[in-house]
């Protein structure tokens, strides 16, 4: 409903004269009112009560109200922004401290990160043929030679770590970002330097480039071709892309590395276009199809294909929420897993990931609901209170435990996007606990305090291509 400009602006004097809108109690009509111009023929009520509160709203939309709630919750917060900016640097700089660890290490590494460091090759005897193999097959027993290997889901079959490209791909990639980062934060050259080297020598120099395809990812031995599952060894490519958005800003960074990469990932996508493998996986009804999805759109973004990008997360809200979730928030198709708990957060992670591009692409997956009322919401909804219970009630089978690590990582992206208190209320929960264990040394030591700037001041949509949220989401 339409209302004109004067009434807009009686209502929300109205409003603080009785408090019938904020909710707070009724303010003194002794409050002075002006009115000043803005812009081009434009004006802004202001307010100021007794207190000296300034409430300001433009006289012909309807930003008032939310002002108003906006005030009243800073009223109550019990932490003032003095003790907020104090809290906040001191997580950055913790944030920042362990950045830098990791990105220092990655660059005192002298390990040569290529295709062609390994013992054995791809069936197709081309030494850049990518190899790995397929984590959840075994040898058969009821075969001499073993061949061809069999599947025991949420088993892990150590020989995988035989071949090594997996390993070496997702080091580069990780060590990449990482540095990309740390160069952004502190304008170290060398941090640059040696993610020019990295990815020369993954995809460009003559000795140790990468042929642009998977056809031999998650290789079951006793087979001719990979898995479709092995075009996923990719997906994590986007931290690549995002770190290069902050180090083409070097000087000195050499200007034919970012359009050699495009000519590779031209390449590249127009084998996950076509080949029967990448097709198989972007039809797949569970977190394969989800990843799928995140690792195309970021190549696409790279390549300056947004229409295409645009496309795959318009479809996901069909093609991938709609038949994932349940009205009550389950993701059968993780739940069917033997590892589901982990398969369920990480099907969300994916999920969330299409929704940060969505925001920047005029795609909104975040309160998108199906016609069952399936949602990215309900999703996590649906965990949380068996995540607050340690796993305790989970319905189906589930190895391996109830790692909250990532599943809190969710929670707090659900918190800034969705603002429901039992969000925040977990977090006060779930956060101690996962702390613990990193100063137990049980799981790597992370900060996503980045990551939560990020999303709460929507940095991101400006400029910052995502990387916090992506660090913090996978």
């Amino acid at each position: 409903t339409e209302n004109k400009a004067g009434d807009h602006q009686q209502q929300a004097v109205d409003a603080i004269n009785d408090g019938s809108e904020s909710g707070t109690a009724s303010r003194s009509s002794a409050g002075a009112e002006a009115r000043v111009g803005v812009g081009s023929g434009t004006s802004d009520a202001i307010t100021v009560d007794e207190e000296g509160d300034i409430a300001v709203g433009n006289s012909g939309e309807e930003e008032t109200p939310e002002l108003l709630k906006a005030i009243q919750e800073r009223k109550a917060s019990p932490v003032s922004y003095a003790q907020w900016l104090s809290a906040s640097r001191r997580e950055r700089n913790y944030a920042l401290a362990l950045m830098i660890r990791e990105a220092d290490l990655a660059l005192r590494s002298t390990e040569v990160y290529s295709v062609t460091n390994r013992n054995q090759t791809a069936p197709s005897n081309d030494i850049h043929d990518y190899l790995s193999l397929s984590k959840y097959y075994w040898p058969n027993p009821k075969k001499p030679n073993g061949l061809p290997y069999k599947r025991i889901d949420g088993h892990v079959n150590p020989e995988i770590e035989t071949v090594r490209d997996y390993r070496l791909l997702r080091t580069m990639i990780r060590e990449v970002h990482i540095m990309g980062m740390a160069y952004h934060f502190t304008g170290r050259k060398e941090y640059a330097d040696k993610c020019a080297m990295r990815l020369r020598e993954w995809f460009l120099d003559e000795a140790t480039y990468m042929n642009p395809n998977i056809n031999y990812g998650s290789l079951r031995k006793g087979e001719r071709l990979g898995s479709r599952t092995g075009v996923l060894d990719m997906f994590t490519i986007f931290r690549v892309f995002d770190a290069l958005h902050y180090l083409k800003q070097e000087p000195t960074w050499p200007q034919d590395v970012i359009p050699s990469l495009q000519k590779w990932f031209t390449r590249y996508v127009q084998w996950l276009e076509t080949s029967p493998l990448a097709q198989i996986e972007r039809n797949g009804d569970n977190n394969h199809g989800t990843y799928f999805d995140v690792q195309i759109i970021g190549i696409y973004l790279f390549l300056d294909r947004v229409g295409d990008a645009r496309k795959v997360v318009r479809t996901a809200l069909h093609k991938r929420i709609d038949p994932q979730v349940t009205d009550k928030g389950e993701q059968p198709e993780e739940m069917a897993r033997k590892t589901s708990w982990f398969y369920s957060v990480f099907n969300l992670q994916a999920l969330m990931t299409l929704a940060r591009w969505g925001d920047d692409l005029e795609v909104d997956m975040w309160f998108y609901e199906g016609l069952e009322g399936q949602s990215i919401k309900k999703a996590v909804d649906f965990l949380l209170p068996y995540a607050l219970r340690g796993g305790e009630g989970w319905p189906v089978e589930n190895l391996k435990g109830f790692d909250m690590t990532d599943y809190l990582k969710c929670l707090q992206i659900a918190w800034h996007i969705y603002g429901d208190d039992k969000y925040i209320e977990a977090i006060e929960i779930l956060g101690p606990k996962v702390q613990k264990d990193m100063d137990e040394g049980k799981i790597k030591t992370v900060s996503t305090f980045m990551c939560d700037i990020s999303t709460l001041m929507e940095a991101t949509a400006r400029g910052g291509q995502g990387f916090i949220w992506h660090w913090c989401l996978t």
